[in-house]
């Protein structure tokens, strides 16, 4: 497994040229080649504007440190979860990404791309998550994917309610497992470069949105505890808390900041996500404890995909559930469900 995944970081290397070095670790530091501004250039996979909000994701998770705990009953960490009704065999999964054309270089097709991260989370037994791209003929990529595979959870840009309604609908007669609305994607500069508008969402929109279908609805790119409970009132079903990677607004806190708070907040009236800056399994269990149910990836999933393919991304997927299965181990936590403040060192 480790020397696949090194024989797929290379090919990624080498597929994204321009784009992204494949660093030993994605940082977001303000040295890397991705980083920096790019005076209305394609924003490629580093952050908005210096960078902050990108490098305050792994910051944040960095700070937060495990408890060494091992003289207790020895039992094998279940890493099984539940995620809306579906068995997963970990509580990891790739977040919802899209825009190979204006962010990785075009080095295979958008269906190609989130068809790959699909079959990848499939074969991993967890559940994957697509975006919808700017590109145009490709908006629906992602749906097309979800029907192909027989599976996912599609997210869409915060277009407006109108086409979100007639996307939604796509999605479930697709088969997906639950539908979403990207709402900091407002802030996205690939939309923006194309044309193409995108707006901020009130309680009223999004529980048209939400009312519109029997499918679980997720509320993605929450950062404040204002946005949280209007989601909760709205009648979502699910919250995401991240900062997009750090890719629509710079100078936020880091996900690991904010999350234990929003989790206080709402108090389990919705299921929370949370990604941004993880990058192997001990942080995700660091985002487990502080209030997440399940943990999305990102970046690490892009060049899994473009480097392995479906094969890639469960590779990757396969290396994290070693490094969460260790974590849960040296931490004395028992099962995903266990996963509380008792195994953080505060």
């Amino acid at each position: 497994m480790v020397d696949e995944l090194h024989e797929v970081r290379s090919r990624a290397k080498d597929r994204l040229k321009g784009i992204c070095t494949v660093n030993k670790v994605c940082d977001g530091a303000s040295t890397r080649f991705c980083q920096g501004q790019k005076f209305g250039e394609p924003l490629g996979l580093g952050g908005v504007g210096k960078g902050l909000a990108f490098t305050a994701n792994i910051e944040a998770l960095n700070a937060i440190k495990l408890k060494t705990r091992l003289v207790t009953e020895h039992t094998e960490p279940d890493l099984e979860h539940v995620y809306f009704g579906h068995s997963v065999s970990l509580p990891i999964m790739p977040t919802s990404l899209s825009g190979v054309k204006a962010s990785m270089g075009g080095p295979i097709s958008e269906l190609e791309f989130a068809t790959r991260i699909l079959k990848g989370a499939e074969q991993a037994g967890t559940i994957g998550w697509v975006g919808n791209t700017a590109d145009d003929g490709q908006e629906t990529n992602g749906i097309e994917a979800v029907k192909k595979t027989g599976g996912g959870i599609p997210i869409f840009k915060p277009q407006s309610n109108e086409r979100l309604l007639e996307l939604i609908k796509m999605a479930q007669e697709a088969g997906a497992i639950a539908v979403g609305v990207d709402l900091d994607g407002c802030g996205s500069t690939n939309w923006e470069r194309a044309g193409k508008p995108v707006y901020r969402k009130s309680t009223k929109e999004l529980n048209e949105l939400a009312d519109s279908t029997d499918l679980p609805f997720i509320a993605k790119g929450i950062m404040s505890i204002e946005d949280a409970m209007a989601c909760v009132d709205a009648g979502v079903q699910g919250i995401d808390v991240s900062n997009h990677g750090g890719r629509v607004l710079d100078s936020t806190r880091g996900v690991a900041e904010v999350l234990p708070d929003i989790a206080v907040a709402v108090g389990g009236k919705v299921i929370i996500t949370a990604g941004g800056g993880v990058r192997t399994g001990f942080d995700v269990l660091k985002l487990l404890a502080l209030g997440a149910e399940g943990v999305l990836v990102g970046r690490p999933i892009v060049r899994a995909a473009i480097g392995g393919g479906a094969d890639g991304v469960q590779a990757q997927f396969d290396y994290m559930r070693s490094e969460l299965r260790r974590a849960m181990l040296m931490t004395s936590c028992k099962s995903v469900d266990d996963a509380g403040p008792q195994v953080l060192d505060r």
